[in-house]
């Protein structure tokens, strides 16, 4: 037996696509060859969010044959709320009996008795995640993008996506984080440490007004702060006080100053797509790129041999014994896929993918 799960890794040349799923009604802002960049703009819609089911003639009193001879808004009518859509009257004509339209909108459809009613529509955008070239679309359809850059799937992510220029606070990896160490040239940045997000930190980034924050980890008591943050967070090795991966701040100082991307906002499935750190290489497209899918994916089974990412087992090597299907809850209260791992000492313990390193 045996399973397929992303895993986090570090890419420094890539080939980078990007497929954009669309609905009937969204329109194309981009043609082929275009070249985007994150949060441009690939297609638009007008969706209503809000739809109402409103019985006629039960409100009314009356058959469903005879609400037509009672509408005061028939189909495609523009209607606010409050305004009357249909009426009858009652006790000889003395009295009458209405229905009220409980939103703003418009009338779509009326039928056997029954109307409904659209709210207001909003305009949705389905925008670049990584910075590419169009490579192919079709309207209504779907837009695909590609690129070549380096990747970090990180950890765990929160928030969505940003675009911004990288500034790198740390040279060596710690667990030990300064937090007086903003100044004007990080507005507007997307800044990096190696050393564990504090909320010290994270007040002082909200007040510098980041774009985006990477840090090697946090402790799980920070999660209800990040309610009031409106900027992506990345955590390259997960939840606890670890430091950075040597490789992965060494990759993000090589980049110091250049734009790179945050995109955390990961599919329903977090096994199809990781969040990820995404730095677009243009000067290097004519290098080897290694292929998205065949580092998108790391086959794990029974018997394998892994390293552990995580104190206090921290670098020693460990088998596969157990591969469970569903999410298991840490210490730190958590719930994260992972493996079961028997150590040289025999213990065995569960590992969260995002602490382990594949050794094939």
């Amino acid at each position: 037996m045996e399973a397929i799960y992303a895993s986090a890794r570090v890419t420094t040349v890539a080939n980078i696509r990007r497929h954009y799923k669309l609905s009937r009604g969204f329109a194309l802002k981009v043609i082929p060859g275009q070249t985007v960049h994150p949060t441009d703009t690939l297609a638009v819609a007008l969706v209503a969010l809000d739809h109402r089911i409103l019985n006629l003639a039960d409100a009314l009193g009356v058959s469903p044959q005879r609400v037509e001879a009672c509408l005061v808004k028939r189909e495609g009518d523009p209607v606010e709320q409050g305004d009357v859509l249909a009426t009858r009257r009652i006790l000889l004509g003395l009295r009458r009996r209405r229905v009220l339209s409980p939103i703003d909108g418009r009338v779509i459809r009326i039928e056997n008795g029954q109307m409904l009613l659209e709210g207001p529509r909003t305009r949705i955008e389905v925008q670049a995640t990584v910075p590419g070239k169009v490579v192919d679309l079709e309207a209504g359809e779907f837009v695909l993008i590609e690129t070549t850059g380096a990747t970090i799937q990180v950890a765990w992510g929160h928030g969505s996506l940003a675009w911004g220029t990288l500034k790198v606070m740390d040279t060596m990896p710690s667990t030990s984080t300064d937090p007086s160490r903003f100044n004007i040239d990080h507005r507007g940045a997307i800044v990096a440490i190696g050393s564990p997000l504090t909320a010290e930190f994270l007040r002082n980034a909200m007040d510098i007004r980041v774009k985006g924050l990477i840090a090697s980890s946090m402790h799980a008591s920070l999660l209800p702060s990040l309610v009031e943050v409106d900027f992506p967070i990345a955590l390259t090795q997960g939840f606890g006080l670890f430091p950075m991966s040597e490789r992965i701040l060494s990759l993000l100082n090589t980049y110091n100053g250049r734009e790179v991307a945050l995109d955390m906002g990961v599919p329903g499935d977090w096994r199809e797509r990781r969040p990820e750190i995404i730095i677009p290489l243009a000067s290097q497209a004519q290098q080897k790129a290694v292929p998205e899918s065949s580092r998108s994916e790391i086959r794990i089974a029974m018997g394998q041999k892994v390293r552990v990412l995580q104190p206090p087992h921290l670098g020693e090597i460990g088998t596969v014994v157990d591969l469970p299907q569903t999410p298991q809850r840490l210490e730190s209260g958590l719930w994260a896929h992972g493996v079961k791992v028997e150590m040289p000492s025999g213990e065995v313990l569960f590992v969260p993918f995002a602490n382990l390193e594949y050794l094939g």
